[in-house]
This record gives C-alpha cells, structure tokens and sequence, in this order.
C-alpha cells in the first residue's frame, strides 16, 4: 500500500548507441501511486526506478524491450487492487488491447497487462503512459446485517469525540464516515469484524498536503465482503498481528496510541472503506451497542458492549 499519498515519479529514457534489454519496475505505495514514463526512439537503455518504500507490494514490471514493450503488473500485497494504464502520447506504437486499461491484479498475483508494437518499422516512436492503482476490489458489496464488535474490551466504556461527517477532520471521502473514540494510551484494540491484515503502514489519513495533518500508525483489515477496516492511532511496536494473517471477529490485534496533534486527546480512528471504482471512500456502518441492537456511532455516544 500502500495506501494512500500520491506520489509522481518520471523517468526518462535517453538516447544510446546499442540496443539493450529495457527492465523498468516502478515500485509504489499499495494505496495510490502514479508513475509517467517517457520513451523515445533511436533505442534507449534505463536502469531499474523504484520508490523509496521498505514494502514494495505493487510492481509495474516491463518485460519486453523499449522497442516493444511488454507490462506486466505484480501484486505482492495482501489484498485486491484495481490497476489503471492510461496512455497520455502514443506516436508510431499500439497497445494491444487498446487502452485504457482497467484490471483487477488479486492478491500476491502477477498478471500481464498490455503489450505495445510499433506500426511502421524503421519510423520514429515514442510513447508516454500513467499508472495507478486503488487498494480493494469495485465489486465489493458491504454486508450490513450484522452490526459490527465494538473495536476495545468488554468491561470498557468509551465515548465517540467525532461520528459521520465530522467537523473537526473527517473532511475526505476516505475519512468522511470514519469515527474517533477517546481512550487512553495502551487500551487493547481488538477485530470489529473477521478479515484478512492487507498492510500495516504509517501514512496520512486523508489525501492532503497540509502541514498540520500527520502520517499516523494504522492497519488495514479486508473483510469476506470486500469492504476493508481501518485502525489508525495504533502504538507502533504493539501489534499482536502481522500482514497476511487471517483474524477473528473479537481478537486482540494491538494497543492504541497517542494522538499527534496537541489540542487531540488519544483516541481510535476506525472507518470502513470500500474501492467505488479507482477510489477508496468511507462507508457508514453500525455497532452493536449495549441493548444487543445496531446503533449508529455519533459524538458524545457512549460505547458500551452487551451485557450477556
């Protein structure tokens, strides 16, 4: 992911004397990266470009020449990803298929993407594409029978600082139906619901440049039905749970956090997300309060499990 600044990386590729095998992989976030490429003819050689990230998940690999390129994309990640190649220049070369081309990569999968030919042999060529990609599969269906598990221990009681559409941060389609629950430093944060860890990363919560928004701890968790889970203000170090481990409803998978920003008390941050198609959004959804029944999480609600 990993998921979720964008990133622009260009890499050029020059003029040579001999021809040489082309081997480009631009390495990026599992969230939301885009990469530009320029190649133009006599034949030219480049050297592998990545971004700099201790996870490499999602790998735009060339295995062709730069003559004829041959892409493929390589999904070392955890969960579904919905791939995007879009040509912004093409002289003298064709893609087969045509793009644009949108494709769902699964998890930990290589898949080929597109191949590109030159139409008139000995003639000048060049082309200029952009990648993207989106965690999380578009045909997701979020599943909203059973309420979710509150995300702390049983016998705890905690108080919602900000619902739905919050007025303090929760300004992003990302964040927009996320929820914050106060509570100290070192409270056990457990599974709302059954899934898969995709990621473990430290990034902003919301796509924005703004200097007073931080990259904070989180994880990511992908359900049966598609939808994914984010825990965010997590205690670095604390995680009971690593990326690829299936996790029960109710398990302990961490300790919470500090919140970054001084005039914030330490707090959860959970949201349920979904990919609507090239973009992660936040969706509503419900807890299973202290009367056994669904309840809308708003501020100043009290959270309280049931007493069985």
């Amino acid at each position: 992911m990993t998921i979720n600044c964008s990133i622009l990386l260009f890499c050029q590729i020059s003029r040579i004397s001999n021809l040489r095998q082309l081997k480009l992989a631009l390495v990026s976030f599992l969230l939301l990266s885009i990469n530009t490429v320029i190649a133009e003819s006599p034949p030219a050689d480049t050297g592998e470009k990545s971004l700099s990230n201790s996870t490499q998940q999602v790998i735009f690999i060339n295995r062709g020449t730069d003559q004829a390129p041959v892409f493929d994309v390589q999904n070392d990640s955890y969960g579904p990803i919905e791939f995007e190649l879009l040509a912004d220049e093409i002289i003298n070369m064709r893609s087969q298929p045509a793009l644009p081309i949108h494709k769902l990569i699964p998890a930990r999968t290589t898949v080929h993407l597109a191949r590109f030919t030159q139409e008139q042999p000995n003639q000048a060529w060049s082309y200029t594409y952009t990648t993207r990609y989106v965690v999380g599969d578009p045909a997701a269906k979020h599943l909203t029978g059973k309420p979710y598990r509150l995300p702390f221990d049983n016998l705890k009681t905690f108080t919602v600082s900000q619902g739905f559409d919050g007025s303090h941060s929760h300004q992003h389609s990302k964040t927009k139906y996320a929820i914050d629950i106060l509570m100290p430093e070192d409270s056990r944060v457990f599974a709302a619901r059954t899934g898969t860890v995709i990621e473990i990363v430290t990034e902003k919560l919301d796509d924005t440049t703004a200097k007073n928004v931080f990259p904070v701890y989180q994880l990511r968790m992908l359900h049966q039905d598609g939808t994914m889970a984010v825990y965010a203000y997590l205690k670095p170090g604390s995680l009971s749970v690593s990326p690829g481990q299936h996790v029960q409803r109710g398990q302990l998978i961490g300790l919470s956090g500090t919140s970054l920003a001084e005039d914030t008390k330490p707090h959860l941050h959970f949201a349920i997300q979904k990919n609507t198609g090239m973009k992660l959004e936040s969706i509503p959804f419900t807890f299973l309060g202290a009367n056994k029944t669904a309840i809308e999480p708003k501020t100043g609600m009290e959270l309280r499990h049931p007493v069985y």
